[in-house]
């Protein structure tokens, strides 16, 4: 017999999925009339309405993404991919925010480096942490990566850092819940299970988060063996 939780999570997970296609198409429909207007595009509230309407987006997808893991279903396919090209776009996915709010941002990755890694679902990791990055930061942005024994994709920013219960988390990112902020802890739960779900070596992928660092701000790592 299907358990009422088990009904509960399907009509959730197929609404979420609905509405994640609907905002796609609005997305895509916003974006044509926008560019439509020449001067649309060097107008500030034009990055800040496809952050906000990517946000939403994103967070529908880390939703659903999470349903299929907790049911087996996520696919899984690692490969190797150009670390610096990889982040690269990612950046670029943020640049009409980041032209917006007058923000400088810098990569440092060597533009060799490679290594494996879902690119689907650290995309959406990497993508979510640089657009809340720029979020809280005051005007700068780096992102960066280092490729040791695993890779390590750290993303800096000049804003106030993590306050000390987020710190203090370590793992139940759920526990981040804050209606008086509207902070979900969604973020970083869905990228600490996509970090567990890279393993290789008798090793698992892992978050960390700290502050300070070389913009003096929040500090995101994802690592991955």
């Amino acid at each position: 017999m299907t358990k009422p939780n088990d009904i509960f999570s399907t009509i959730l997970a197929s609404t979420v999925h609905d509405m994640k296609n609907s905002l796609g198409m609005m997305l895509d429909a916003l974006d044509s009339i926008l560019s439509e207007t020449p001067k649309t595009k060097t107008n500030p509230q034009y990055g800040i309405v496809q952050y906000e309407s990517s946000r939403v987006n994103s967070s529908l997808m880390q939703l659903l993404a999470i349903y299929k893991i907790e049911n087996n279903q996520l696919p899984f396919n690692p490969a190797y991919h150009s670390v610096y090209d990889f982040l690269e776009e990612q950046i670029m996915i943020h640049e009409p925010l980041l032209t917006a709010k007058g923000f400088s941002y810098s990569l440092d990755v060597e533009e060799e480096a490679e290594a494996a890694f879902d690119d689907v679902l650290i995309s959406m990791v990497v993508s979510n942490i640089v657009g809340n990055a720029i979020r809280y930061a005051h005007s700068k942005i780096l992102v960066s990566a280092e490729i040791t024994d695993t890779l390590c994709i750290t993303i800096c920013d000049d804003g106030p850092g993590y306050p000390a219960p987020m710190l203090e988390l370590v793992g139940d990112y759920m526990l981040g819940i804050n209606q008086s902020t509207g902070s979900t802890g969604l973020g970083l739960f869905f990228a600490h299970q996509v970090a567990n779900l890279h393993a290789h070596g008798g090793k698992t992928g892992c978050i960390d988060l700290k502050n300070g660092g070389p913009l003096g701000g929040g500090i995101f790592q994802i690592k991955i063996p």
